[in-house]
């Protein structure tokens, strides 16, 4: 696409260029490092971002799968606009996606988020009124099965939390003490140099001193 395009989204009287690409935009379950360091759970932390994935038409070697700016809605308008209008209006929220959890099959977890249940945090805090939806299928379990293992994979999760923070946290501490050892030591090496730097070379001290007495 041509930078002169850009203000010509309709590409009136012009070739788009961008006719030969096919593109998507989607939406991808990323992690937050910082969010999952500091989660008082203990379970990792994801949050939904837009991607756009793009490639030219028969050729998947040159394949981008990035994610989306406002240069992307722009360039490829018009599958913005399906993505946009294909979207439900609720949000899934934060939380510890269920393809992250072992016990459930990729169809168990399709069959879920058909059921408005996105993160393991959604079963563990169902209502026994909310439970009856599930059916037995899920996982081969019962629902307050499912419910209480749920509950206790995001209480071991919790259990260990702790620690990890503290050992993080320990490691950040003997980082910042090497740091201000190696600049309280590069600041003396300073002070040592300049110093000698100062001071007049012995040698020159006794030459001096040799030239005085035979002087007098």
């Amino acid at each position: 696409m041509l930078a002169s395009d850009v203000n010509n989204p309709q590409f009136a009287g012009a070739i788009d260029p961008d006719a030969v690409m096919v593109a998507r935009f989607y939406v991808k379950a990323v992690k937050n490092n910082f969010k999952t360091l500091h989660n008082p759970q203990g379970t990792p932390v994801y949050e939904d971002k837009i991607y756009c994935e793009y490639y030219p038409a028969g050729n998947t070697i040159l394949r981008m799968d990035v994610p989306s700016t406002s240069i992307h809605e722009q360039r490829f308008h018009r599958q913005w606009a399906y993505f946009k209008s294909s979207q439900k209006e609720d949000a899934n929220g934060a939380g510890t996606p269920l393809s992250q959890w072992a016990i459930l099959s990729p169809a168990d977890v399709e069959n879920l988020k058909g059921m408005k249940i996105h993160t393991i945090e959604n079963i563990a805090a169902m209502s026994d009124h909310a439970l009856e939806v599930l059916g037995m299928g899920i996982a081969g379990m019962s629902p307050h099965v499912l419910r209480g293992r749920a509950q206790g994979y995001l209480g071991a999760a919790k259990d260990t939390a702790l620690p990890q923070q503290q050992a993080a946290e320990i490691v950040e501490m003997r980082k910042q003490l090497e740091d201000m050892k190696a600049l309280l030591q590069a600041k003396t090496e300073v002070k040592t140099v300049a110093k000698r730097k100062g001071r007049p070379p012995k040698v020159k001290e006794v030459k001096d001193g040799a030239e005085s007495t035979a002087t007098g």
